[in-house]
């Protein structure tokens, strides 16, 4: 970690609050300890690791972001990731194709996707990612699902 204030925080202070699967980033907030009553955001690309953060110290760049140095920690401490490390490379595949149906099929009929399942399937897509590096990502399987309109 690069800020020299990250020593002095968790992952645990960054609260989730929503991803976007077709980007593959989330998003995390923390209340700013320098200005009372601001909510900094911090989006985590978990497909470059890239960060993005809006408090003081990174927009100013005085400073290291200490946000932005926990944002990947706290991504990979989150339940959603929890939940997915412990499924087989098969079971894993399967839940990532399930999701990914699932979230074409209520993109398809009603425009969104239900938070959780775009949550769960960016977790899915993540894992997937780190166990084959260099293969396809689950957003590349294959989803053969028939929309009724």
């Amino acid at each position: 970690m690069t800020a020299r204030t990250a020593a002095q925080h968790t992952p645990a202070e960054l609260r989730y609050t929503a991803c976007d699967d077709t980007t593959g980033i989330v998003h995390f907030q923390a209340a700013s300890a320098s200005t009372p009553g601001k909510v900094n955001t911090v989006s985590y690309d978990t497909i470059t690791g890239a960060t993005h953060c809006d408090c003081a110290a990174a927009l100013i760049g005085t400073h290291s972001c200490w946000h932005a140095d926990l944002a990947p920690l706290a991504w990979t401490q989150h339940p959603a990731m929890q939940e997915v490390r412990w499924l087989t490379d098969a079971r894993l595949a399967a839940y990532g194709r399930k999701l990914a149906g699932m979230v074409a099929i209520y993109r398809a009929r009603i425009g969104r996707v239900l938070p959780a399942d775009a949550l769960n399937l960016l977790a899915a897509r993540a894992e997937w990612r780190e166990r084959a590096a260099g293969a396809a990502p689950l957003a590349s399987f294959p989803v053969a699902v028939a929309v009724a309109a």
